[in-house]
């Protein structure tokens, strides 16, 4: 767990989109920006002592002490940032899973000293170390399950069915590429594309099987092994998805290696005596 808290804060502080000077009005209000106002951060972007006071929080909670606070900071910018990001005209999902794993894991946090008394707030059990991890996993399954759903619903039930239109739009989008900077797409893209163009259940079996991980993405509950399988699955996805469409979900996948495959995790398994296996 100790590891993972390291993997997520050093994911938590690259994440965090700190250069906001470009950022100095809302024209778009997105989410919390309909009801506040947060352009003073594009105006006064974080400087060395904001960074310096989420790094100290984030390396608290790596420690496993006074995480409810050393989230703080963390969870506050990332929220704020990211609403003045996505208040742009072009929203991204590039902090918005971070932001969800901070405010589940700082949520149990807060319900540990709550229920165990002020000595959970300053160093929290491995019982509840052990739920903050959960609550991370949680987020990521159930991100990807609503985006599974939204797609079948905002589709009316007939994505699979509208599938092979992707495959058109990504040719469209090879060609607006090729006419903005007079580079061709690499060639196995081209032949690729135009497969799944001429080949509209071939297209079909191909965005299907995201749709699929997307759907079943609350298997990765059931436990480590199935939480490393969804993960591997999940990470192949967006492999693909950024060879392919040239969108890139680095947090993301990270997020999976993290928290679902859990590399260290299993390194210990293995070198464990069976019966603490």
């Amino acid at each position: 767990m100790a590891a993972m808290r390291l993997g997520f804060a050093v994911l938590v502080y690259v994440a965090i989109k700190w250069e906001t000077g470009a950022w100095t009005s809302q024209k778009f209000p997105n989410g919390l920006a309909h009801w506040v106002d947060v352009t003073w951060i594009g105006k006064a972007p974080p400087g060395w002592g904001l960074k310096a006071l989420t790094a100290a929080g984030l390396a608290a909670y790596v420690w496993g002490r006074l995480p409810v606070l050393g989230l703080l900071a963390a969870l506050g910018l990332s929220v704020v940032i990211g609403t003045l990001g996505n208040s742009q005209g072009a929203i991204n999902h590039s902090t918005q899973l971070v932001s969800l794993m901070l405010l589940g894991q700082f949520l149990v946090y807060g319900a540990a000293g709550l229920a165990g008394g002020a000595g959970e707030w300053v160093r929290p059990s491995v019982a509840w170390q052990r739920r903050a991890v959960y609550a991370a996993t949680v987020v990521i399954a159930a991100s990807y399950v609503v985006s599974g759903v939204m797609k079948l619903v905002n589709s009316h039930f007939r994505w699979l069915e509208e599938a092979p239109y992707l495959a058109v739009q990504l040719l469209k989008t090879n060609w607006s590429h090729y006419h903005d900077t007079l580079e061709m797409p690499p060639g196995w893209l081209q032949v690729a594309t135009q497969a799944l163009v001429d080949h509209p259940n071939g297209a079909r079996l191909f965005f299907g099987s995201g749709l699929l991980i997307e759907l079943a993405g609350f298997v990765v509950l059931i436990n480590r092994r199935w939480a490393a399988a969804g993960g591997l699955a999940i990470i192949a996805l967006h492999l693909s998805i950024s060879q392919v469409m040239s969108l890139n979900f680095v947090n993301h996948m990270a997020a999976a290696l993290i928290f679902l495959v859990n590399v260290p995790g299993w390194w210990m398994r293995r070198s464990a005596p069976p019966e603490a296996r």
